[in-house]
């Protein structure tokens, strides 16, 4: 026997299903339609897991969940519902409850997520419920942009969220890879540090979301968050965008101006691509970093600044060192806590785990009914290189979800055939971005001209950003 479990839904049909297939995969299964009964079996039969529907007439399954965790902490809950919402999801798993599935769900998504239970069960030496580390609130599911996606226990699949429970955008991380859980597991340790912390991982793969994470879950929390891309700041302004300047300090200089540092003060300053800085300006950095102060181009007053430095790298630091083109004191001083993130083709097992999320994320975006993808594209989606990583993979369901609009299954046909091939996944990026929310007719129309627009009205060269035929084209535009 793999382990005792109780299954509440007031759906006889779903029950049924459910049960035949814990049975089938040798579980001791009690089906319950009354929740009440249910609770009865509880208080005179050991059970290690429940798996309750959500929405119920004699109790809701937040009610039972609430029950099980007061009266049976070593019971483990997975809440299932048609009903899902991000913040019901998010709250759930921060209350206690071990994974959570929206309907509808395949036999083996079912199955899969009542084995790693069990299997998170057995290493951990009990309930493996979702915890939490000095208020950086660590959730089985995905974490405020939210979904079922990411469902597992603390060990296994993790998201990390601020204390607030913030909404914000691009705050999720998930995986369940051992590098994956290993960053994920020390990132409260650092975030209540305000020691330098030095991202250097390939473009794509999740440096700046971890950043943000970093500052959310920080002492800092409440304080500015402030990013500065340095790959894209001309040479004659880094000193200045860093540090500000005063009046008349150079031509053009018609006002005084603060730099990042100034507005940073108090929270936290992100660095992209560091290594891209000029090197007479690392110099004026390194000093910020030693001293906590810095002058303003101009100025001779000296500003005293309280500021948490994230740096973020795609290069090989080492390398730029020995180029001449990165202060290898400035590279000691920023390499505090140094960070790896792993590209997505050494972290396969968390390729399912991000396209259901980010198929729920925009699912959800549009208001549009549960998508799922096909196990087709899912053998391709593991097969892939990904050169873009995580942000290639994002796109990637993106385009799926908006292609497939009034279907239930994403397959391969929706992102066409040629994703594997020559798509321009960094003019990708770029159309999809800062669309508004729409109907989900006129999203196709509006991605499909903004794409011709950058290419000049040929469909073709449209067609390769958005890895869809011309011919797909043509019709939308019928």
């Amino acid at each position: 026997m793999n382990g005792n479990v109780v299954l509440i839904d007031d759906d006889n049909l779903l029950i049924s299903f459910m049960e035949e297939q814990l049975t089938l995969n040798g579980y001791a299964v009690k089906a319950f339609t009354s929740p009440v009964d249910a609770m009865d079996h509880l208080r005179s039969s050991s059970t290690d897991l429940v798996v309750t529907d959500v929405k119920m007439n004699e109790m809701t399954g937040d009610e039972v969940l609430d029950q099980i965790l007061t009266e049976y902490p070593d019971t483990g809950v997975i809440l299932i519902t048609g009903f899902g919402n991000v913040n019901h999801s998010v709250n759930a798993m921060r209350k206690g409850a071990y994974d959570y599935i929206t309907k509808p769900f395949t036999p083996q998504e079912f199955s899969y997520r009542i084995k790693r239970y069990f299997d998170n069960r057995r290493e951990a030496g009990g309930n493996p419920r979702t915890s939490q580390e000095n208020g950086a609130e660590t959730t089985a599911t995905v974490g405020p942009s939210g979904g079922p996606a990411a469902r597992s226990a603390l060990r296994e699949k993790t998201a990390y969220i601020s204390r607030s429970g913030s909404n914000e955008p691009n705050t999720v991380m998930v995986g369940e890879t051992a590098a994956m859980k290993r960053l994920l597991s020390i990132l409260p340790k650092i975030a209540r540090n305000d020691a330098p912390v030095l991202i250097q991982s390939e473009s794509g793969t999740g440096k700046e979301v971890y950043a943000k994470l970093l500052h959310l879950n920080s002492n800092r929390a409440s304080g500015p968050y402030i990013k500065i891309n340095c790959a894209n700041l001309p040479t004659e302004l880094v000193e200045s965008t860093l540090f500000g300047h005063m009046k008349g300090a150079f031509t053009g200089a018609i006002s005084d101006k603060k730099g990042a540092f100034d507005e940073a003060d108090g929270g936290t300053l992100l660095l992209d691509e560091i290594t891209e800085i000029d090197i007479n300006v690392q110099a004026k950095l390194l000093r910020v970093l030693q001293e906590k102060e810095f002058q303003r181009i101009g100025s001779q007053k000296t500003t005293r600044t309280d500021v948490r430095v994230i740096a973020t790298s795609n290069r090989n630091i080492p390398q730029a060192i020995n180029d001449g083109a990165f202060r290898a004191d400035l590279y000691y001083r920023l390499n505090v806590f140094p960070i790896t993130i792993p590209p997505l083709r050494e972290r396969r097992e968390d390729i399912p785990l991000l396209a259901n999320y980010f198929c729920e994320k925009y699912t959800d975006q549009y208001q549009l009914p549960p998508k799922h993808l096909d196990e087709t594209l899912m053998q391709h989606l593991q097969q892939r290189d990904w050169q873009g990583n995580v942000r290639e993979l994002d796109n990637l369901i993106h385009r799926g979800v908006i292609l497939s609009h009034d279907e239930s299954t994403i397959t391969i046909d929706h992102v066409d055939n040629n994703m594997f091939s020559g798509v321009d996944h960094q003019m990708g990026r770029e159309v999809l971005s800062d669309l508004p929310l729409m109907p989900i007719e006129e999203m196709e129309l509006q991605l499909i001209k903004k794409a011709l627009e950058r290419t000049g009205g040929n469909q073709k060269e449209a067609a390769k950003i958005l890895g869809i035929s011309d011919r797909t084209i043509r019709n939308k535009l019928r």
